[in-house]
């Protein structure tokens, strides 16, 4: 039983900073969350960094009917009359997980009808140029099977990546932080468990300049998931809440796109299943991107 009221336990950082200057063994032990380098979890000791480019980025859909990668944003089943949706049904995983949260998956159809299907194909162009470089960073990482201690950050990187024989970036390329807006989103918290990592849900912008059309993808707590196979490569799903609102104002000087604008925030609108309003009205959509990424080396 603890001697303290009230456990207040250390931050991470803290803690691993306290245990490197030996002072949690010199006296601090009786510190709430303070503990020897002995009592402390070998995965949450201090370990090496990895980072991982994303290598393919894209809008998911549904196949079958019903069936669509994500999360529970929400953490609810949500019925057809649910009011906190606003009467937005969930959906089912591939894996049968129920109670996703993607309502994005839905609209692609209808956007690629006025906008072209050739989104997904702009956006790989994109990240094969050097022009889309996101990173997931991810620090302490001391087992990449079973690590319950891992931080990330998000991060813009430059560079001209050398693509494979399949059309793909390589692996193990180095390349520079984005000198402006480099760094996205720290998030903490995340976990490797049978070689799946996980983190969130955290606030996630992702900026996107393709041509003359830029925008920001601004994810509210944000959800990342990524299986690694035993190349080290990774492929996973992130997700979140989006304001079709947000990336419609975005995008409107584009070249052609301006026409468009009214119909994109109809269609949001209707969309709509989270940020419910105190007026009933939902202000965000599900979404979900499906990733592929290979590790990388960041220079600092």
């Amino acid at each position: 039983m603890s001697t303290h009221p009230v456990e207040h336990r250390l931050p991470r950082v803290v803690r691993n900073a306290l245990l490197g200057l030996g002072l949690c063994a010199v006296g601090l032990a009786t510190i709430p969350g303070c503990s020897t380098a002995a009592d402390v979890e070998p995965s949450c000791q201090p370990g090496p960094s990895q980072a991982y480019v994303i290598t393919a980025l894209g809008f998911t859909r549904e196949s079958p009917k019903g069936i669509v990668p994500g999360f529970d944003l929400d953490r609810r089943v949500s019925p057809t009359d649910d009011q906190a949706s606003c009467g937005k049904p969930d959906l089912i995983g591939p894996d049968g997980t129920p109670g996703i949260d993607n309502q994005l998956a839905l609209l692609i159809p209808d956007i690629e009808k006025i906008v072209g299907n050739a989104i997904d194909g702009i956006i790989q162009g994109a990240i094969n140029d050097g022009r889309l470089l996101i990173a997931f960073d991810l620090a302490n990482v001391n087992d990449t099977r079973e690590d319950s201690c891992v931080d990330m950050e998000v991060k813009l990187l430059d560079g001209k990546p050398s693509l494979g024989t399949d059309g793909v970036v390589e692996a193990f390329q180095t390349f520079d932080l984005r000198k402006q807006g480099q760094t996205l989103s720290p998030a903490q918290g995340g976990k490797i468990t049978k070689g799946t990592f996980t983190i969130g849900p955290f606030p996630l912008r992702i900026p996107i300049a393709i041509f003359d059309v830029a925008f920001t993808i601004y994810l509210r707590d944000a959800l990342v998931r990524f299986t690694l196979d035993e190349e080290g490569n990774a492929e996973g799903v992130l997700g979140g809440g989006v304001s079709i609102e947000e990336i419609a104002e975005g995008v409107k000087d584009g070249a052609g796109v301006g026409r468009l604008i009214p119909q994109i925030k109809l269609i949001g609108r209707a969309a709509a299943d989270l940020g419910r309003t105190e007026e009933g009205t939902c202000t965000l959509v599900s979404a979900a991107l499906a990733f592929k990424a290979k590790p990388a080396f960041v220079r600092k």
